[in-house]
């Protein structure tokens, strides 16, 4: 990745979180309902923004567009970025 791509991303805060068996099955679901964007959104620190970003929408009642916020959140993620710049060469 180039550095330019690199000044581009999000900082990163590194945070341990706790889940329960029900978090975890309900970001099962989101990543189902995400998948259907086309867009690969598997780790659950994608999952996690992803679900922030929809309730916070949701709590300030702002529409929002599921694929937009895929996109933003996979296109944010460094390591995916990565891949995506690779493929583009």
């Amino acid at each position: 990745m180039d550095a330019k791509s690199e000044t581009n991303l999000p900082k990163r805060v590194v945070r341990t979180i706790t889940l329960t068996q029900e978090d975890l099955s309900l970001l099962d679901g989101i990543e189902r309902v995400m998948s259907r964007t086309g867009l690969r959104i598997k780790t659950d620190s994608k999952l996690i923004r992803a679900a922030i970003q929809v309730a916070h929408a949701s709590l300030h009642d702002e529409k929002y567009n599921i694929m937009d916020i895929a996109e933003k959140v996979v296109k944010e993620d460094g390591r995916s970025l990565s891949r995506l710049l690779a493929k583009d060469k």
